[in-house]
Order: structure tokens, then sequence, then C-alpha cells
């Protein structure tokens, strides 16, 4: 199976879950999770299990997929919120806030969130330990999100804040989806820990190229600090050991071209 292939059928799986009655509030909700997002956090779940196995519970990792989409998408209402970034756009449609009206963007989040809890557990009863163990993973990165987000209100000067900031805030949830995957593909402690390695890197470097990206749309980041010329080399460095990491892995080339990609992308 193929990143392509996988994604597709993770559109139908996804889209299944939101079953409308007609109501604005499961409107909202949708919205919410198919505005156009390039579905890093589920790609990440199929990656890191890919390159344990190409013979992985396809099951387990779509349940993984789901709720690590469902909890990211919560995130993004809630960062978007008045109290929080004050974003009117998000994609270039209107945040769900202006949309909907801060209260049920609030309410959307909460039960984007309350979603995803479901899925493990559901899914952890169907797939046994493993899963339970990746859903573990899952849920305390969760935690760990919304601890990066309190720093990046409260703001950062020193390039070292900002890296702590990224790793928690974008950083969490990426790496543990690759890792949730490589769990419940079978992977042995010491290839969880190079996905990890991988994913940690691969992580920062996804919200470098996001800062360059940017520009001067977003003065809060490092690239205030260091340069474009600084980030664009933290860049590579995560890069470089993000290849080393995957080059350990049984299928790791599959790992080395989503970081080389991701190191070269324009948007």
């Amino acid at each position: 199976m193929t990143v392509k292939e996988f994604l597709e059928s993770f559109e139908v799986y996804f889209s299944g879950m939101f079953e409308s009655k007609g109501e604005k509030f499961d409107e909202a909700m949708h919205y919410a999770c198919f505005g156009g997002g390039k579905r890093v956090r589920p790609t990440a779940v199929f990656l890191g299990a890919s390159a344990i196995s190409d013979r992985f519970p396809e099951g387990a990792v779509m349940s993984l997929a789901a709720a690590l989409e469902l909890i990211h998408s919560y995130s993004l209402v809630h960062d978007d919120l008045p109290a929080m970034d004050n974003d009117d756009l998000r994609r270039g449609q209107p945040t769900v806030h202006k949309k909907f009206g801060e209260a049920t963007a609030i309410l959307v989040g909460d039960a984007l969130l309350s979603s995803s809890s479901t899925v493990l557990i559901n899914a952890a009863r169907v797939f046994g330990d493993d899963f339970l163990s990746a859903a573990s993973v899952v849920t305390r990165a969760s935690e760990n999100m919304v601890r990066g987000q309190v720093m990046d209100i409260a703001g950062m000067k020193t390039a070292e804040q900002f890296k702590t900031m990224y790793s928690l805030k974008t950083g969490a949830l990426i790496t543990a989806a690759f890792q949730a995957g490589a769990i419940v593909a079978g992977g042995d402690p010491e290839q969880i820990s190079a996905v990890v390695e991988y994913a940690s890197n691969v992580g920062l470097a996804f919200q470098l190229v996001d800062d360059i990206l940017d520009g001067d749309k977003d003065k809060n980041s490092i690239v205030s600090v260091i340069g474009v010329d600084g980030a664009r080399k933290l860049i590579a460095e995560c890069t470089a050991r993000a290849r080393e990491s995957a080059r350990t892995l049984p299928n790791g080339e599959i790992l080395v071209k989503f970081a080389e990609d991701l190191q070269a992308r324009k948007k």
C-alpha cells in the first residue's frame, strides 16, 4: 500500500465517522475536520507501521490515524479562538468560531477530543495490548501538545525555548503518530527508539519549514531569533539525523523519503 492509497482509504474511513443528523453542530464538527488539511499525523501512523513491516494491522493503523486527526482538529479549533491565537481564517476559510460562533467552536473542540477517546477505547478492545500501548502514547502526547500551547501563549525569547515549545505543541503528536504506528506493527524496543528519534527530528523540521513558509505572517517563531539561514541549517541537521535513524529500520527508506520531501516542501 502506498501513502496515496492509504490516504484515500483514510478519507473514506474518516468521513464515515461523521454521520450527519441535519444539525448545525454536526455540520460544524465536519467543517472542523475537512478543510484541506495535509493529514500529516495519519500519514505518520502509516509510515511508522510501514517502516517496521509490510504486514501491519490495517484496522489498528486506521483507528490510530483517525484518533490523532480528531485530536489535531480539536487543537486547531481551540487554537483559533479569540482567547488563544484569535485567527479569522484557516487554510483560506473562516475558522470554526467565525463561521459557527465561539461557543459552538469550544464545544466542537470538546466533542472531537472526546470522540478520539472513544475511537481509542473501542479499538483497544479489538486489537489488544499493542494497541493499548500505542493509545497510551497518543493520549500522553495530547497532554504534551496542550502544554506546548501554554508555552506558546506565554511567549519565547530564546532558540532553546522555541525548540522545547515546538517539541510539545507540534512535535508531540507527530512523534506519537510514528511511534504508535511502529508499536502496532510489532516493532521491538530498539526499533521503536529509532522511530522516536526519527520522528522527533522530523517534527522539529516540519515546524521550522512552516515558520519559513509563513514569512512575515508569523513574527513569533524561531526564525525571528536565528534567522532564515539559521532555520534552514537546523532543518538540514534535523533531516540528516532523521535519515540516520530511519536507515536502521527494516523498511526505513520510506521514512528517508518522507523526511527529504518534508525538507523540500514549498507549501
